[in-house]
């Protein structure tokens, strides 16, 4: 399998802190590493040596909202008429989804943050449908979880995941299952994706590690009920996380209507060569 983006520094100093705190030194793990502003988030494998091997990042994405609309209905045939579709259900949700520009100086990112942020302004979500997101009784459904092949490597597809989402949207689903079925199918896509890792290479033990996993309990609940059927030591994160969303909010809606769920947008621009790659 094709590896991914250079992971930074930060990801290893942090794998290494776990390893040691669980006296895993110089073993051989199997690693989830999902940070909301990290562009080097991926699933992975971390040799005796301590080097970490990306094999599924996440695919760079348009950090303007217009150009992220335009890569959705550029998936395939059917991707301009669900765009139509999802316009004329929510005007206003598209509206501000296509004006959104973080105002940046990079083009597009792979950090999780923005596939996040997309994903609450796509869905139109408010500080209600969050608060009941993260209620344990709230449905879920599947969202697309596509793993492709790019110039970055193998790499999770969040084009097909927020057109997903939108999809589901114009079907009924309310926002609030949505919101929760992100985090959730992201925990099922882990521990599946881990899975197949363990079946090809037989590690000392899985490590799960990045603010996401610190903090997000959907995200945990589900990744360790797929994890638990390996049969390995799980090693869990910590130190604290972002909320679902926070900082920086996006335009709001005319006439006063619901304030949207503020969020945040900070990835890390590319680092000079010799460092992460332009994937990243």
């Amino acid at each position: 399998m094709a590896a991914g983006p250079t992971v930074p520094d930060a990801a290893g100093r942090e794998i290494r802190a776990l390893l040691h705190r669980h006296g895993l030194q110089g073993r051989a793990c199997a690693v989830a590493y999902l940070a909301f502003a990290d562009p080097g988030s991926c699933i992975g494998a971390w040799e005796p040596d301590g080097r970490l091997a990306p094999l599924i990042g996440f695919l760079p994405l348009p950090l303007q909202g217009t150009r992220l609309l335009d890569a959705i209905a550029g998936i395939d045939e059917n991707g301009p008429r669900l765009l139509a579709n999802y316009r004329r259900a929510f005007a206003a949700d598209a509206d501000r989804l296509a004006s959104f520009d973080a105002g940046l100086d990079i083009g597009e990112t792979s950090a999780p943050a923005w596939l996040l942020a997309a994903s609450s302004l796509a869905l139109g979500l408010d500080d209600g449908d969050v608060a009941r997101a993260l209620q344990p009784w709230t449905e879920t459904v599947a969202v697309d979880t596509f793993v492709i092949e790019s110039e970055c490597g193998y790499v999770i597809d969040g084009r097909r995941l927020l057109r997903s989402l939108m999809s589901y949207r114009i079907g009924g689903v309310a926002g609030h299952v949505l919101a929760r079925s992100v985090f959730d199918s992201l925990g099922r896509f882990v521990a599946d994706a881990i899975g197949k890792l363990v079946r090809e290479w037989r590690p000392a033990a899985v490590v799960c590690a990045g603010d996401l996993f610190a903090g997000n309990v959907i995200l945990q609940a589900r990744a360790r009920r797929g994890l638990a059927q390996l049969r390995l030591p799980v090693v869990d994160p910590a130190g604290p996380a972002p909320p679902l969303a926070s900082h920086a909010r996006a335009p709001a809606p005319p006439g006063g209507a619901r304030q949207p769920v503020p969020v945040e947008i900070s990835p890390r621009r590319p680092e000079p060569k010799g460092g992460r790659t332009s994937c990243a």
